[in-house]
């Protein structure tokens, strides 16, 4: 049986029904864009030779394969003009609903009555598919002959729950409200309603804040994709990077190098000067490389190339057509004493992460806190001792710490174990001799409780005495930790005479501690014991501090982090809990004269509430 194809009398009904073209989105910008003398500072036919970095990412728009697409760039590199380009096509050659989110509801009117409406007025493959209506174009939603354009904000939860939508363009998500009214996080509303199609698109985009922020965590869950240009002196292909442009040192007014165009780039390889003038040459030879993938001089790319649903782009401003090297350059100098002006030139002209990195620890640095005493042993100095174990899926991670005066310790245990039975040999069961020949145990430990929670309870039951349960809290401010009675009556709610408590910590407040102990010089605090082992070194020194600020406020909050995903802080972790237990003993009070005893400490799980750093007399009153 034949089908007959209908034939259509009206120009309308034919574009309604009209397949779409074996067309890239470069390619219909090149040939169907214009630019709006009002916003373009190039009016006029589009031209992707401008910018040809984004070509790379407009073209992926319409690969099978991909359906979401992260865009991490720096302002003044074309980036919102690349997803006006994949509107502009989708309403000309795929139409289907489409939805543009903006962090508040007034830059969604902007961007409606400054650049959407503007190009479909200005481009004539697009102003014919503008119906008779002239109420099917308001601010916030564009009514076409065959879609609607719908343009919301991020804090306005009923425009981002609505009707379903293939297509979805983010602008700007780290500027948007965690939350939206009093609804779910906007960008999930957003995504929902993209369900019902099997070929969505979803493109995000923005300038970073932090790594914390929405576009960088984004943007490390795909194939992570640098825009790579070859040398004009030796051809060597790299990624135009900040750290590469020089310009000279005894010129520090910005003003001059911007005027004189003082500054150059670099070459990272044949330390060659590169200028404006190259870099217009260089950016038509570039080329998109996935990470773990390597790009020779000659061009040519290897490494395997993944097929990826979720593309992502980084691009900054050394490769922008309308900013100088100079200019770059001029602008950072302007900002470096500022710290919020520093931080707007490292999110939004270099599109990185902000980290203010505080206190950094590197394993050779920690390796010379080493004296010549054996794992196991304790030095002279040592009056009482307390552990800190941090519980993984299958094993344990273990200190003992020995404390002295001054709260000056020693590192007498770190070590992996495997099963409660060593946790608890070593920490409670096992003699440590000291130079009088004298024998002490741990007198108390710390086990975090955040993982295998009820184990940890129960062991913490049997042996209430020396252990206890430790969550870190952030919530815990002002004092370094505070305490919840876990065993309560079921009916009642009334505490359990005998039960366990769970001690609340402040991590932050610890790990501060410990870096003020490692940097003590004079006399030192912090000891090792004589070859620690590397995966020691590395896991103690596994995190920072950073000061992420606030772009807007100014405001700064101090985080510890882990300086990669990889790398494990298991022995940092336990540290904090041995040295958590120590301050539980108020070790800051030791005197001399306790070196002659054998520590035996009042209770003080009932003091607990009171100031941590209580008036003590000495251990022994």
């Amino acid at each position: 049986m034949k089908i007959k194809i209908p034939s259509f009398d009206s120009e309308p009904e034919r574009r309604v029904f009209q397949v779409p073209k074996d067309l890239l989105v470069s390619d219909w910008a090149n040939k169907s864009r214009y630019l709006d003398p009002l916003t373009s500072a190039e009016p006029g036919q589009w031209m992707t030779d401008r910018t040809p970095y984004i070509k790379g990412i407009m073209d992926a728009f319409i690969d099978p394969v991909v359906e979401e697409i992260v865009i991490m760039a720096s302002t003044q590199v074309g980036k919102t003009e690349s997803m006006l380009n994949m509107l502009g096509y989708v309403v000309d050659q795929d139409p289907a609903p489409a939805l543009w989110v903006m962090p508040r509801e007034t830059d969604a009117k902007s961007i409606s009555k400054d650049r959407v409406i503007p190009m479909i007025d200005l481009s004539p493959a697009l102003s014919a598919h503008r119906t008779q209506d002239k109420d099917d174009v308001t601010r916030l939603e564009i009514t076409l002959d065959r879609m609607i354009v719908y343009l919301v904000g991020a804090n306005s939860p009923a425009g981002l729950a609505q009707k379903p939508i293939r297509y979805l363009f983010l602008d700007e998500t780290d500027k948007y409200p965690k939350f939206s009214g009093r609804e779910a996080d906007p960008i999930k509303l957003a995504t929902e309603r993209t369900r019902t199609f099997w070929n969505r698109k979803v493109v995000k985009c923005s300038t970073p804040t932090t790594r914390e922020g929405y576009i960088a965590s984004e943007y490390e869950r795909t194939d992570r994709c640098r825009y790579y240009v070859p040398c004009p002196h030796c051809n060597e292909y790299q990624v135009l990077v900040f750290s590469q442009i020089k310009w000279p040192q005894e010129e520090r007014d910005p003003e001059i190098i911007k005027a004189d165009k003082l500054a150059w780039y670099e070459c990272l390889f044949c330390h060659e000067k590169i200028t404006d003038s190259h870099k217009q040459k260089m950016l038509p030879q570039g080329k998109w490389i996935q990470s773990g993938q390597e790009i020779s001089r000659n061009g040519k790319v290897t490494g395997k190339l993944k097929v990826a649903s979720k593309k992502g782009f980084w691009i900054n401003a050394v490769y922008s057509p309308w900013l100088t090297i100079s200019e770059i350059a001029a602008e950072f100098i302007h900002s470096k004493d500022e710290p919020n002006l520093l931080m707007n030139f490292v999110n939004s002209w270099l599109a990185e992460v902000w980290e203010e990195k505080t206190e950094e620890r590197e394993p050779d640095k920690i390796k010379v806190l080493a004296l010549d005493y054996d794992e196991g042993t304790l030095p002279g100095g040592v009056i009482v001792l307390t552990g800190g174990v941090d519980v993984q899926k299958d094993h344990f991670y273990l200190v003992i710490r020995g404390w002295g005066v001054g709260l000056e310790s020693w590192l007498i245990r770190a070590l992996r174990v495997e099963s409660w039975e060593e946790v608890l040999s070593i920490l409670f069961e096992t003699e440590y001799r000291r130079e009088d020949r004298s024998l002490l145990t741990v007198r108390l430990a710390c086990v975090d409780s955040g993982f295998r929670t009820d184990e940890v309870y129960e062991i913490s039951r049997r042996w209430r005495e020396v252990l206890r349960p430790t969550k870190g809290d952030a919530s815990v401010t002002g004092v370094p930790f505070k305490i919840t009675r876990i065993d309560r009556n079921p009916k009642t709610g009334a505490v359990i005479e005998g039960g366990i408590t769970l001690w609340r910590v402040d991590v932050s407040f610890y790990k501060d501690k410990i870096a003020r102990l490692v940097s003590t010089k004079d006399p030192v605090k912090w000891h090792l014991f004589k070859n620690p082992t590397e995966d020691y070194l590395k896991q103690f020194c596994a995190e920072h501090k950073i000061i992420i600020r606030n772009k807007k406020t100014g405001e700064a909050k101090e985080l510890w982090q882990k300086k990669t995903h990889s790398t494990p802080n298991h022995y940092l972790d336990s540290e904090v809990c041995a040295v958590a237990a120590a301050d539980m003993l108020y070790v800051s009070t030791l005197r001399e004269e306790d070196k002659k005893e054998i520590f035996e400490p009042e209770k003080h799980e009932e003091r607990a509430s009171s100031p941590w750093l209580g008036n003590r007399k000495g251990w022994f009153q």
